[in-house]
């Protein structure tokens, strides 16, 4: 299955980018991941990519580097950890995953903003 999202990802956890890439790749998507949270602009200045899925790693940009990413149409999955009770400061995600997720609710958090583009605000 082909898709044609382009997925930029960023978590801070070290076991997590590579194998979110290799899920998010192995099921048909075009992805990409940061190595730390700054690269997150870079990346989306370089190519175009309609979705971020991070663990809130776009939270330590500087004021700069927030509202690029906030001017940009770029769609924010925010993956949360069960057991973290953070409060959300700045920047809003699109939306959340609570970690651990099922792989299901990836796929459907990544067909969420395709099948909500087309549609009128």
């Amino acid at each position: 299955m082909s898709h044609s999202t382009k997925v930029l990802i960023y978590d801070e956890r070290q076991d997590a980018p590579e194998l979110l890439f290799e899920i998010v790749a192995n099921h048909g998507y075009k992805a990409g991941y940061a190595k730390d949270a700054s690269e997150i602009v870079d990346m989306l200045s370089n190519d175009r990519y309609e979705v971020v899925l991070t663990n809130g790693g776009y939270k330590k940009l500087n004021f700069d580097q927030h509202m690029q990413l906030k001017s940009s149409s770029v769609f924010i999955i925010d993956i949360k950890d069960s057991h973290k009770q953070t409060q959300d400061v700045g920047l809003e995600a699109d939306l959340y995953l609570s970690r651990p997720f099922l792989i299901s609710e990836l796929w459907k958090a990544l067909e969420y903003p395709v099948e909500h583009r087309s549609q009128p605000s």
